[in-house]
């Protein structure tokens, strides 16, 4: 059951923020952009908040790592002024610039789509991210000796009252969920606060509302510190002491919303929801004939079938190769004996070389291909929300992927089975889950890359660009760990353990963590996909 709210917590952070952001395009034309404005604000702010800390640590002003004697007060008050600063003034620049080059965009609903986008991205990344990353940390570690661990007595101490915490009850997974949601109609109500200063004939006349934006996060963040030091055991208190200090800010911003829809009330962005779904399931169906009639199924089952019976009867020939080759027998006789293990291994190692690439060959062309043939403006014209257009060509693609790893599977599973031995059926079949949703990430990513680019071949090289970025990030110390990348190391571990029988260790925390970056990734591009496609003319 623990195991089960988290997952539900975990995946609630990442959904809720696009949930409410459809929400308000339900009721208002706020750009989708403007949410992906809001995820690059916060990204600004925190590249200035994080050193801006560690140089506050420094100077004696915050605690270092090796030190902990500054009264807490003051590091509730400068942590808190310093976050408050950070992020309000990176807010204020994206309104600044948006008040340059689209100053139509400057309304309450705009603020509120972009304040949803910093809140969001936050609870995405230091919300389920994190939250996945220490859950999975955590939860192996359950009933088990931590003497053997070989921690000294304090470290060991501390990481005891951790897990007495976290499992003091399953309901309190839902503690950081909570938390997010508090956070991110926060930060909506910030980014109106600073949206006002930028409102009623310019910057001038309204400017005390930044540095009131920026004293209210302050106050707010002071109280969460303060509260983490001095009621840690105590999470629905302290929840229920940040929901209260926001009601000042929630009452202000219904009045200002109230205001709003006297002067300028909005009529609904689309039509009804259930009719936007049908054209999407029709939209789908029209995908999947599409492949079909373009043999891209046929290619990609294709492919996927030879690398899953290949890869087991690759890792048994292997020895045999070596003593057919005039000259190579010496080094056949240092080849171990293969196993069940070894055709795993070589199952993962094929399809992460093989998989992204064909992911990103069939996704770089969904959009602008049709956009070169004049398909698209035909296609739209029905008339077809245009969310519903590219989440179509992501649905198409990803069940795609999942009916190619189905025969893959098979195929390995099977020839792992007559070469070798059978393996673990739900190890095996949770190793491909995982390659499935790493393999999104780049199907989302490929997306993204089609609705930016001019081109065909544009769009290609942007594709590309992504991947390599988030195949390098993966070697990032520390960080990389908690990327998708990370899912393939997963992936292969939860491979030997099928054919080993052994227990999985190492990669369990910073896997979740990616499992959670990967969900994050997916949704942010897919978000990111849709702004940028409603913003060009066909």
């Amino acid at each position: 059951m623990l195991i089960a709210i988290y997952v539900v917590s975990i995946g609630l952070m990442i959904l809720i923020p696009a949930a409410l952001a459809g929400a308000l395009r339900r009721f208002s034309p706020a750009p989708w952009l403007l949410f992906g404005i809001g995820c690059l604000t916060f990204t600004v702010s925190q590249v200035v908040h994080l050193p801006l800390n560690q140089w506050l640590a420094d100077l004696g002003i915050l605690p270092a790592a090796t030190s902990s004697d500054i009264p807490i007060f003051q590091v509730a008050a400068v942590a808190g002024l310093s976050a408050g600063v950070c992020e309000e003034l990176a807010r204020a620049a994206g309104y600044a610039l948006l008040r340059r080059f689209r100053p139509a965009w400057l309304d309450l609903p705009g603020a509120a789509m972009l304040g949803l986008g910093h809140g969001g991205f936050e609870a995405m990344t230091f919300g389920a991210v994190l939250t996945a990353a220490t859950a999975g940390a955590l939860i192996p570690l359950i009933g088990t000796d931590l003497g053997k661990l070989g921690l000294d007595a304090r470290m060991t101490a501390a990481l005891l009252a951790q897990l007495a915490a976290f499992t003091a009850h399953p309901w309190n997974g839902f503690y950081p969920l909570a938390e997010r949601i508090i956070a991110i109609s926060a930060h909506t109500v910030f980014s109106l606060m600073v949206w006002k200063a930028f409102t009623g004939g310019g910057f001038r006349r309204n400017w005390f509302y930044l540095p009131l934006a920026i004293l209210y996060h302050a106050a707010i963040d002071f109280a969460a510190v303060a509260g983490m030091h001095f009621i840690p055991d105590q999470p629905a208190l302290l929840e229920l002491i940040f929901a209260g200090l926001m009601i000042p800010g929630y009452a202000w911003a219904a009045w200002q919303i109230r205001g709003f829809r006297r002067e300028q009330p909005a009529a609904p962005a689309g039509g009804s929801l259930g009719a936007e779904l049908g054209i999407f399931w029709t939209a789908t169906r029209k995908e999947f004939i599409q492949l079909w009639k373009t043999n891209r199924i046929l290619v990609a089952g294709a492919v996927f079938l030879v690398f899953g019976m290949g890869s087991p009867l690759l890792a048994k020939l292997i020895p045999e190769i070596f003593k057919s080759v005039a000259g190579m027998e010496q080094f056949a006789t240092l080849i171990p004996t293969p196993t069940a293990a070894d055709a795993m291994a070589q199952y993962v190692k094929n399809l992460s070389q093989f998989g992204f690439l064909l992911a990103i060959l069939l996704g770089m062309g969904a959009v602008v291909g049709e956009k070169e043939r004049g398909v698209a403006p035909m296609i739209l014209s029905k008339p077809m929300p245009r969310w519903a257009f590219l989440a179509s060509k992501f649905v198409s693609q990803g069940l795609l992927y999942l009916a190619c790893l189905v025969l893959s599977g098979a195929g390995a599973y099977y020839y792992t089975a007559v070469l070798f031995e059978p393996v673990k059926l739900d190890s095996f079949l949770l190793m491909n889950l995982l390659f499935w949703l790493w393999l999104m990430t780049f199907v989302s990513l490929a997306l993204l890359a089609s609705t930016l680019g001019k081109s065909t071949v544009s769009a290609g090289g942007i594709a590309i660009g992504l991947a390599v970025v988030f195949l390098l990030a993966g070697s990032i110390p520390r960080y990389g760990l908690l990327l998708p990348g990370a899912l393939i190391g997963w992936a292969a571990q939860i491979g030997a353990e099928s054919a080993l029988s052994a227990a999985a260790s190492g990669m369990s925390a910073a896997s979740a963590g990616a499992l959670a970056s990967a969900a994050a990734v997916v949704v942010l591009s897919l978000i990111l996909s849709i702004g940028a496609f409603e913003q060009q003319e066909l």
